[in-house]
């Protein structure tokens, strides 16, 4: 699914977004801004699609309704292009700064802080209907989904859900082992729905460019860094950018 910015016109003003604004059936305006030309494989869904989801978004929702629905938002590695209003966010384990969105699709919209007063729970029941959604939608992915892949000499498995969830895998490592096993590795989250698991001696550097070259693919693509994986915990440490070269990780893939 595509991020989008949505605001409602009576409560924000848009600033410094360039692009059409259209004015939805809820009472909302969405602006949809041109991104970055999509790398090799990236999808989107089209600004259409988009805008007829948020259209639907029912504004006041219950948190009956909205609790199902809220996923984690892990740190991009572009800057939105536009505000994106008083967003609830919280640093989970391994050490991530987390925002929050309301799954709709073909489309993400933020949670904030005036949603979370309304809905009357705090950021504890927040961040655990968040996390419980992520081990529910992984559950549904089977081991022998997970792709082998080797880039560059170097073997990598690849996890997408399908529901747009893999990255927040890294906040609920108890749900990992049954995808990926136990054993040491290293994790590279670089989009919303891709989780790579690398050998444990992998070169830094190596690790660096693969994550710059996946994220900077996708207009949605993460920052994250580059976590160890071992006996059934996802640990925190950051790594060092390495200079993409000529060729894409795509290219390398088989």
């Amino acid at each position: 699914p595509a991020s989008m910015n949505a605001k409602q016109g009576r409560r924000e003003r848009r600033r410094n977004v360039d692009g059409p604004t259209y004015l939805l059936g809820n009472g909302m305006q969405a602006t949809v801004i041109p991104g970055p030309p999509l790398g090799p494989g990236i999808e989107t869904s089209s600004p259409e699609v988009v805008l007829a989801a948020l259209g639907r978004f029912d504004l006041d929702m219950s948190w009956q309704t909205a609790g199902p629905t809220v996923v984690p938002m892990l740190p991009r590695w572009r800057a939105y292009p536009s505000e994106t209003g008083d967003r609830v966010s919280v640093t989970l384990p391994p050490g991530i700064e987390v925002g929050f969105g309301l799954d709709l699709g073909p489309a993400v919209a933020f949670v904030v802080g005036e949603q979370v007063s309304r809905w009357g729970i705090d950021r504890v029941e927040l961040v655990a209907a968040a996390l419980t959604n992520v081990r529910r939608r992984a559950q549904r992915m089977r081991p022998r989904d997970v792709v082998q892949a080797t880039i560059a000499g170097v073997p990598m498995r690849i996890v997408q859900t399908g529901e747009g969830v893999a990255s927040a895998l890294l906040l609920v490592a108890d749900a990992l082992p049954r995808l990926i096993g136990s054993d040491p590795q290293l994790l590279l989250a670089p989009m919303r729905d891709v989780l790579i698991t690398l050998p444990p001696d992998v070169d830094p550097d190596f690790a660096a460019w693969l994550a710059v070259d996946f994220a900077s693919a996708d207009p949605n693509g993460l920052d994250v860094g580059l976590f160890p994986f071992e006996g059934g915990r996802v640990v925190r440490e950051l790594i060092g950018g390495g200079a993409p070269p000529e060729r894409s990780a795509a290219g390398l893939m088989h």
